[in-house]
């Protein structure tokens, strides 16, 4: 690789394609339930598993109306893949506090400090690119998923603990 060349990963996983994710997350949330923001510990879900291409393509998959119920059914079909979310989450938490930090610099995210909440701010952006918009999509779609049932449920179906 020639200097200063970037890597197919380091493309995709890096603090600004990653602030977009979770303002998508957030905007997907914030439709779903009108008046609500994230809670924070969310944000640390949404990288591991839109930036984890068999999981991105599980989602993808997966009908709005179906719900995370429908996603960890289709992940108990390999489970190793479901009880590697967990590991994912740990390892990628650097890039997600990164892309929490650059999502609130160029005004995209704000923290809501008073009930630890990540909200999606209203702004335009740009149109994507045809190789961003499968991750933007996916994330909206759990940001919608997981505004529907309460915080706990959605961290005990994807086996994520503290």
């Amino acid at each position: 690789m020639a200097s200063g060349a970037i890597s197919s990963i380091e493309a995709v996983q890096n603090s600004a394609m990653g602030s977009v994710i979770l303002w998508s997350f957030g905007r997907g949330y914030q439709a779903e339930a009108v008046g609500r923001q994230p809670i924070f510990h969310f944000a640390f879900i949404v990288l591991p598993l839109v930036l984890h291409r068999p999981t991105l393509d599980i989602v993808a998959g997966t009908n709005l109306s179906s719900g995370i119920g429908k996603l960890v059914e289709k992940f108990e079909r390999n489970r190793e893949d479901l009880l590697a979310v967990h590991s994912r989450t740990l390892a990628m938490r650097r890039l997600t506090l990164e892309a929490v930090s650059t999502g609130i610099s160029t005004g995209l995210l704000s923290i809501i400090y008073e009930n630890a909440t990540l909200r999606a701010n209203d702004v335009k952006l740009r149109r994507p690119s045809e190789q961003i918009k499968p991750y933007m999509m996916a994330a909206e779609k759990l940001g919608r998923w997981t505004a529907r049932v309460p915080a706990p449920t959605v961290f005990s179906m994807l086996r994520v603990y503290p």
